[in-house]
């Protein structure tokens, strides 16, 4: 293998493919990336066995291809060296099977390589019957959903992000069973058999990095144990989490004693002022009090002090209420909202807060109360 290539298209290949590589893996040689030069281009491949990508630089983005073939180069030190190295064209060359030079006019680092004929065969199969997504939309699905997925690994279901299509309805669910946010569409073909998968939190979350907001299709093929994304030159394919993903329908109310209409970012505002003196750094703990059109955000520590501030809402009842909840919760669904207005829906101090936005109905975002008695 010998070839010549610049050195930003390659740092931005490697960056996306290193993803792949797991911190915990007990097999070596998947701490290296499989480098796959044929006349057709450069192919880089990583997986941890659970998670796999594959980057295809093109034949006319290489400066120069003097000799195909394969290596698998250590994952460890590959990022920092091409980083760091003092011109924009770097040279790659092997020595013999194990064994790679990478240098420019100047420098030069000769690496040891793991054996080509042990690294496992990984493959990245295609479905008859794709699905069709714009990569500005799945990013803002992930986005909207992802961040409430459960760090807990004794509750495995709920570390990863169900995905159900039926029809032309798409839903996408993340919960931790203390608070749950789900994003619904409609796509725009209809979809034979019925879809219903958990994807995990870890993995959709590294897709999302890589997407950007150019307007182009990410090709979804999905089956029962795994799912491949095929997104500009890249593929992507994450092992799927076994299990029936609990139905969270029954958990958010359909009816509403308080509806309160805020301004999104007054109320974000006023949150994360009171979250500074929030009791315990855990939980965050702050509290509202809604009396007919006021709104008062509280919270207080006993060896530092108390912060309180006053709102003025739309409420349309005017009982008093009194609540407290996570700041930090309610800080993170905030933060995924993109219009100005929100919706507080609430039936009382131990009954789910719903967040939503007042002109999209696609997002709803649930948070349980904190009993503070």
């Amino acid at each position: 293998m010998k070839f010549t290539i610049d050195k930003n298209i390659l740092l931005e290949s490697l960056t996306n493919v290193l993803r792949a590589i797991g911190t915990r893996t007990t097999i070596p040689i998947l701490n290296g990336i499989k480098f796959d030069l044929t006349n057709e281009g450069l192919s880089l491949f990583a997986s941890d066995s659970e998670l796999s990508i594959r980057i295809k630089i093109k034949e006319k983005d290489i400066k120069k291809i003097e000799k195909t073939g394969s290596m698998i180069i250590g994952s460890k030190y590959i990022l920092d060296i091409i980083r760091k190295m003092p011109s924009d064209i770097i040279y790659f060359e092997a020595e013999d099977e194990t064994k790679i030079k990478i240098y420019t006019d100047n420098n030069e680092y000769n690496l040891n390589c793991y054996d080509l004929a042990d690294y496992p065969n990984i493959s990245l199969d295609e479905s008859k019957e794709p699905i069709v997504l714009k990569d500005e939309l799945l990013k803002t699905m992930i986005n909207e959903t992802s961040y409430a997925v459960s760090t807990q690994e004794a509750r495995l279901l709920f570390t990863g992000v169900n995905v159900k299509i039926a029809g032309n309805s798409l839903e996408c669910i993340a919960t931790d069973s203390y608070r749950l946010a789900k994003k619904s569409l409609t796509l725009d073909t209809m979809i034979n058999n019925t879809i219903n998968i958990i994807i995990p939190g870890k993995s959709i979350n590294e897709l999302e990095k890589m997407l950007t907001t150019d307007g182009e299709d990410v090709i979804m093929h999905i089956f029962n144990n795994k799912i491949l994304f095929q997104y500009k030159n890249i593929e992507f394919q994450s092992n799927l989490l076994s299990g029936q993903y609990p139905d969270t329908n029954h958990f958010i109310p359909s009816d509403f004693a308080y509806i309160i209409n805020l301004d999104l970012r007054m109320f974000n505002d006023a949150v994360d002022r009171a979250s500074l003196l929030a009791q315990s750094k855990d939980k965050n703990i702050v509290r509202i009090e809604v009396n007919d059109k006021l709104m008062v955000i509280s919270s207080s520590a006993s060896e530092i002090g108390k912060t309180e501030e006053k709102m003025a809402i739309e409420c349309n009842n005017k009982e008093k209420l009194e609540i407290a909840f996570s700041s930090r919760y309610m800080l993170e669904a905030l933060k995924v909202i993109k219009d100005n207005n929100i919706l507080l829906l609430m039936n009382g101090d131990d009954k789910p807060i719903l967040i939503k936005s007042v002109d999209d109905e696609s997002l709803i975002e649930l948070i349980l109360p904190v009993k503070t008695y």
